[in-house]
């Protein structure tokens, strides 16, 4: 249900209150006359609560209504008391309206260093023995760009998926299906490097469909991720995507999926977590990669890892895993102060270089963790070639990185000032809005989002 990454519904469309020829049915609401929050929807909204450990302060009652709204136009349900009790019955209408409640946001290598980081800890194990099985988990999957991420990555890096065990598993029947399919436009296609789509996708229309090879190498299955019994039943994992979803959660059930994800990694196993998400990880139990755009954890274990191959399904404490953690992950605990290292000249770049080359170089710098090198060529760029939106953008995501929230707002509000559609900014701003409490904000970041894609549907 959610993806890489979420956001807000925006005002539902709903049919006109005439009568339908073709159905019969005249809808209770107008678009312009919601459903009222009254005690028969706030037991719907209490299940959701209940179910899957919403946390409601996240959503505005407008938002709970439309999606009840849209879900009762739907079935063609007139009565509320009767849909609540749908709800409560069904675990596919608890799904749809969860759907419509919280959307999915991802594309196809968002956050691009986690992948990098996936191949080379697979590659390291590789090296160490022929005979390994690395399981990965997507949870929640949403559409399916983010498990398929992980395929296209290991072919390119030439790993033998022999190798791969790869779960994906969403709580929407509705995006599953979506994920099996695997045909995406262009929404899904957001990277700078699109070079992927031409080697792994047929385009078909306006779309492109996924090979049959790469989506045969994805177990998908429907599965709530606060049901305790049901990850209990999914066994353990060296690599784990979960990302953005616990923001939406309460605090309860934000640290009892916590502790769940802690339960199913091996000892050693990385968990890729969302850009707001990653305070929720800073204790004893985890060791916080350095590298930027990767909010990736490492889950530190006392256990010796025996070299075995477990069938899927069936990995335990077993899995092969390097010996130490990888050089990529620092211990936060409180280290020895040291003298400040001697400050670097500014990074010159080619003055020869186009500005697309430019931005490749500089988000280079910042992909590899040279951050302060990185920001620096971001400024002296602006300065030297005026404003732009993207290099505010990335200035902004820079400057977050480094931890400096307050500096990444102000560049990316600048980013918005030049060009108001740039979405990456507005969502990149709703999950900044989401760290510091300010969910009416956030939401109306995330309404924005959706209505420039809805334009360009």
């Amino acid at each position: 249900m959610i993806g890489v990454h979420c956001r807000l519904q925006p005002q539902a469309t709903t049919v006109s209150p005439e009568w339908d020829s073709t159905s019969g049915y005249t809808p209770a609401w107008s678009a312009d006359e919601h459903i009222p929050m009254n005690s028969a929807t706030q037991k719907i909204v209490d299940l959701l609560e209940q179910s899957i450990g919403l946390n409601v302060d996240t959503v505005s009652d407008s938002t709970f209504r439309q999606a009840i709204q849209h879900r009762m136009d739907a079935l063609r349900v007139e009565d509320v008391d009767s849909y609540a009790q749908q709800v409560a019955t069904s675990a596919d209408e608890l799904g749809c309206l969860t759907e419509e409640v919280v959307v999915p946001e991802t594309w196809f290598f968002r956050h691009k260093e986690s992948f990098n980081i996936l191949t080379e800890r697979i590659l390291k194990a590789q090296e160490r023995s022929r005979h390994f099985l690395f399981r990965i988990l997507s949870l929640p999957c949403s559409t399916g760009e983010e498990p398929y991420s992980v395929i296209m990555a290991l072919l390119q890096a030439g790993i033998n998926l022999n190798h791969v065990y790869i779960k994906a598993v969403d709580i929407s029947e509705r995006a599953l299906a979506i994920a099996r399919r695997g045909v995406y436009g262009k929404n899904s296609f957001r990277s700078t490097d699109l070079s992927f789509r031409d080697i792994f996708f047929t385009p078909v229309d306006k779309e492109f469909v996924i090979r049959e090879s790469i989506r045969a190498k994805v177990h998908f299955a429907r599965g709530n991720i606060t049901d305790a019994s049901f990850t209990e039943s999914l066994g353990h994992f060296d690599i784990i995507f979960c990302r953005n979803i616990l923001i939406y959660f309460s605090p309860e059930t934000q640290q009892k999926v916590i502790d769940d994800l802690y339960t199913m990694l091996v000892p050693g196993g990385i968990l890729f977590t969302g850009h707001a998400e990653a305070n929720l990880f800073l204790d004893s139990r985890f060791l916080r990669c350095s590298r930027a755009d990767s909010f990736a954890f490492h889950k530190k274990d006392k256990e010796v890892v025996v070299e075995t191959c477990p069938e899927p399904g069936t990995a335990h404490h077993g899995m092969l895993l390097p010996a130490e953690p990888d050089r990529i992950l620092t211990d936060l605990r409180p280290q020895a102060v040291q003298p400040p290292p001697e400050p670097s000249p500014p990074p010159s770049l080619p003055p020869t270089e186009n500005d697309d080359d430019m931005f490749e170089t500089v988000l280079l710098m910042a992909d590899t963790g040279k951050l302060e090198q990185a920001a620096e060529a971001c400024e002296q760029h602006l300065q030297n070639s005026g404003p732009s939106s993207r290099w505010y953008y990335l200035l902004g995501v820079i400057r977050d990185s480094l931890g400096q929230p307050e500096a990444a707002v102000e560049l990316l509000r600048k980013a918005l000032y030049l060009d108001p559609e740039h979405e990456e900014s507005l969502f990149l701003l709703s999950l900044l809005a989401e760290q510091t409490g300010e969910h009416a904000r956030a939401v109306n970041y995330r309404r924005r989002v959706r209505k420039i894609q809805q334009r360009e549907e």
